[in-house]
């Protein structure tokens, strides 16, 4: 099962998302992006089917959110999931990390 589909600017984060699972993530995130010919803009993301995330993960995505803000466009979270919100508390970021879109 793949653990990420991209379509219509939309990442969409599927099963258990963990340091063991970043370098293939990030590949993917990047050749979602990358396909893209206009940088700027909203891009979403999807944790709807996401069953776990730690904090690699969010390292990641963070990262993600910087190269879409450089490519003047916005990472904006389409649906989130209990242990994302979960994660953003533990380490004290706030909601609008990844705000609603």
């Amino acid at each position: 099962m793949a653990i990420m589909a991209y379509e219509n600017r939309t990442f969409k984060l599927t099963g258990k998302l963990t340091i063991y699972k970043v370098s293939e993530l990030k590949n993917k995130l990047l050749e979602g992006y990358n396909g893209e010919a206009k940088k700027d803009g909203d891009f979403f993301l999807d944790l709807s089917a996401a069953e776990s995330i730690d904090g690699a993960v969010l390292q990641l995505l963070i990262a993600l959110k910087t190269l879409v803000k450089n490519g003047k466009g916005n990472l904006k979270l389409k649906v989130s999931c209990q242990p994302f919100d979960s994660l953003l508390e533990v380490f004290g970021m706030p909601a609008d990390t990844f705000p609603k879109g």
